[in-house]
């Protein structure tokens, strides 16, 4: 079943859209500003294969590029959802 998501969440990923992370976000009431959603979204694109194969090590470069609340939220939310991959 893991093998199913891990395919359905590379196929989402390349139709992803900055929208989609700001909607997400804003669903979660977590206020990113454009340049947040930009870099996370960018992150998400460049990483998403290391993110899906649990290498958590490529946290660090985003670390340095958000601010830390948003940082904690975004870990908090990656462990939560890796249990589906």
């Amino acid at each position: 079943m893991k093998i199913i998501y891990k395919e359905l969440i590379k196929k989402y990923i390349y139709l992803l859209q900055p929208q989609d992370i700001k909607n997400y976000a804003d669903s979660k009431k977590i206020d990113l500003n454009l340049e947040e959603v930009m870099i996370i979204y960018n992150f998400i694109k460049t990483y998403y294969n290391e993110l899906l194969e649990k290498n958590i090590e490529v946290f660090s470069m985003l670390e340095k590029q958000v601010r830390y609340d948003i940082y904690v939220k975004i870990i908090e939310l990656y462990n939560y959802y890796k249990k589906y991959i």
